[in-house]
């Protein structure tokens, strides 16, 4: 009776392997380009710097930022300022904790409407290999980062940074993953926002696709 039982299960996993080889076969194709998706070669050039939509942050681009922001501390001052690319890219950058930024090598700053995108090439061995699962071991020592969302001023002197996209050599990570991701790579608070201490010159951001306007004071929502 018992080598009739064990004949029947060795059966049984046969005919589940036999299926799942089938599957398998039968499902090459798509299976063959998510790998080759996933794992396979991906782009590690970082978005050149343009005139307008995307900035890297420079000296001259630093100075002439806090040049601009001073101004608005003046009681003559404007009510706004312009920032350009490069500018918010420096403002970025000069924000950022060094603890983090440090790791963020060749930083980029692409702007849309509404929200922007910091590139970099990032120090992957700040991140612990179980937090990125079975792509830890395809990764080199720097592999191109983008991080996008929105960007608030919560209170004079602290704006935040939410993480909503986070991608890694190209490869997209779903929303449950990016704030832990974001913790692990960009300092990200518990919601997946970056702190960055600016100055307290500006109360009110605005992002544009080619350029960043700071208000002295708090606007009303658009």
């Amino acid at each position: 009776m018992n080598g009739c039982f064990k004949g029947l299960l060795r059966l049984a996993f046969l005919a589940i392997a036999l299926v799942a080889a089938l599957a398998a076969w039968w499902f090459r194709e798509p299976i063959m380009r998510r790998a080759a998706h996933l794992f396979g070669p991906h782009s590690t050039k970082l978005p050149p710097v343009a005139d307008t939509g995307v900035g890297a942050p420079t000296p001259k681009a630093l100075s002439s930022q806090q040049t601009k922001v001073e101004r608005l501390k003046q009681v003559t001052g404007p009510d706004s300022v312009v920032l350009s690319a490069n500018e918010v890219a420096s403002l970025i950058g000069s924000s950022m904790d060094w603890s983090v930024r440090k790791s963020f090598d060749s930083l980029r700053v692409e702007l849309s409407e509404g929200s922007l995108a910091v590139h970099c090439r990032l120090d992957t061995r700040v991140i612990p290999p179980d937090a990125l699962g079975p792509i830890a071991g395809f990764l080199s020592p720097r592999e191109p980062l983008r991080i996008a969302g929105p960007l608030r001023i919560e209170r004079p002197g602290l704006a935040r940074f939410t993480v909503e996209e986070l991608s890694l050599r190209g490869i997209p990570f779903p929303p449950p993953i990016v704030k832990q991701l974001a913790q692990r790579v960009a300092g990200a608070d518990s919601t997946g926002a970056v702190p960055l201490r600016v100055s307290p010159g500006f109360a009110d951001v605005r992002i544009h696709p080619t350029a960043v306007v700071l208000y002295r004071v708090k606007r009303s929502a658009p």
